[in-house]
């Protein structure tokens, strides 16, 4: 017996079925229920260079939760990380509009209440596909962030007097 794939993809929205089509990696498309007040709240938390304390509690949360809470943990830190080393004109790669979609996600990630309730099982799920759709389509920013960093933030950390080696005890690993 022989099987045969054929790419069938519906979309719901308008109720068309195309053979052949290539169904998109990521949808991104619940930025609208940011708003531009919770734009407006993380600039002005960019300002200040930290994260506001509620949205810093929960990437805490997340960071202990399952693969997904991680992923988006992570990633949001490295979103706000970019965004204030490009306001601080430290890093310069990033255009006007790759720092408002950045924003508009992490406002998004920030919501308690948003198109699943976090608070629900499986309430990161959307968070995770916004959080994804972003880094795919800012990938190449992403990188290039990635290795300015290591060129100028990490070897600061090295010489930093707070950065103690660790110590081993004899036998014993580091």
């Amino acid at each position: 017996m022989r099987s045969y794939r054929t790419d069938v993809l519906e979309d719901r929205a308008t109720h068309q079925v195309r053979v052949g089509a290539q169904p998109p990696l990521v949808r991104s498309g619940l930025g609208y229920l940011v708003t531009a007040n919770d734009v407006q709240e993380l600039r002005t938390a960019l300002a200040t260079g930290r994260l506001p304390a509620d949205f810093e509690a929960k990437l805490t949360k997340l960071a202990k939760g399952n693969l997904i809470e991680r992923y988006v943990e992570r990633n949001s830190r490295l979103f706000f990380a970019l965004l204030l080393a490009s306001m601080r004109s430290s890093f310069s790669e990033a255009s006007a509009s790759d720092r408002e979609r950045l924003l508009r996600v992490l406002a998004y990630v920030r919501k308690d209440d948003d198109a699943i309730p976090d608070y629900l099982s499986g309430g990161f799920f959307d968070d995770q596909q916004e959080v994804r759709a972003a880094a795919m389509e800012l990938g190449r920013l992403l990188q290039a962030f990635r290795d300015w960093r290591l060129r100028h933030q990490v070897p600061g950390m090295w010489r930093s007097e707070d950065w103690k080696p660790r110590t081993c005890r004899a036998g014993a690993m580091a």
